[in-house]
C-alpha cells in the first residue's frame, strides 16, 4: 500500500496555492501507512492555516518542484518513527513551514526534515522549550548556561541536561565554554517549525 494514500485529502488543501492535483496522484512511499494516516491529520489542520494566514508568503516554484515531493515522502518516512502526537505535529508543522518563502541565507529543508525526524519525543519538547528559556532581552544570544537550574515543564533537570546532550549531539546544540549555544541549524528548524518568534 502507498504511504501517501492518506495524505491525498491534505495535499488537496494545496490546490489553490498551485498545487496541481494530478501531479501527486503518482507519488509513492513506503512506509507505515497508520502512522501516515495520523500524520495526514495534522498536516491537513497546518495546510489549512497556511491557505490562510501565509498564503502570501507561498513559495510556488517549490510547491511544484521534486524538492516538496521528496519532502513529503521524508515527513512519511519520520512519522513512521513518531513516538506521540505532539512529534507528529511538529513534523507537519515542519513540512508546512517548508512552503514558505524566507529571507536569506538559504534553508535546507531537506537537512531541517532529516533533524526533525531523528528528535526524539524528549528532545522535541526541549528544543521547543529553550527558546522561552532564552535571555527575553538578548534571544539572538541564543545561549544558557550548561549548568543551569531550568527545566521545561514535565521533565526532571537530569532528564531536561540528557535531552541537551542529545540536541547536542544532533547538532541542534553547541557546547561554547559554560554555555549551550543554538546552532545555525537549531534556526533553520525553528523557522520552519515558527518558534522563536520565527514568522509568527
Amino acid at each position: 500500500m502507498n504511504a501517501l494514500t492518506p495524505l491525498l485529502p491534505a495535499l488537496h488543501t494545496l490546490e489553490p496555492l498551485g498545487l496541481p492535483s494530478e501531479s501527486f496522484k503518482t507519488w509513492f512511499a513506503s512506509a507505515n501507512p497508520e502512522q501516515a494516516a495520523r500524520l495526514a491529520q495534522h498536516l491537513e489542520a497546518e495546510f489549512r492555516a497556511l491557505t490562510g494566514a501565509y498564503a502570501d508568503s507561498v513559495d510556488h516554484a517549490y510547491l511544484r518542484s521534486d524538492a516538496f515531493r521528496a519532502n513529503v515522502v521524508q515527513a512519511v518516512r519520520a512519522a513512521e518513527v513518531a513516538e506521540s502526537e505532539a512529534k507528529l505535529r511538529f513534523i507537519a508543522r515542519a513540512l508546512a513551514g517548508c512552503l514558505l518563502n524566507f529571507p536569506p541565507p538559504a534553508l535546507d529543508k531537506f537537512q531541517t526534515l532529516r533533524i526533525i525526524g531523528e528528535l526524539s519525543d524528549r528532545e522535541t519538547h526541549v528544543f521547543v522549550g529553550l527558546f522561552d528559556l532564552l535571555d527575553p532581552i538578548e534571544p539572538f544570544e541564543d545561549r544558557i548556561p550548561v549548568g543551569t537550574t531550568a527545566t521545561v515543564a514535565g521533565l526532571s533537570r537530569q532528564e531536561f541536561a540528557a535531552a541537551l546532550l542529545g540536541l547536542g549531539q544532533l547538532g541542534v546544540l553547541a557546547r561554547e565554554g559554560e554555555s549551550w549555544k543554538l546552532t545555525a541549524l537549531a534556526r533553520q528548524v525553528a523557522a520552519l517549525c515558527r518558534i522563536g518568534g520565527e514568522l509568527d
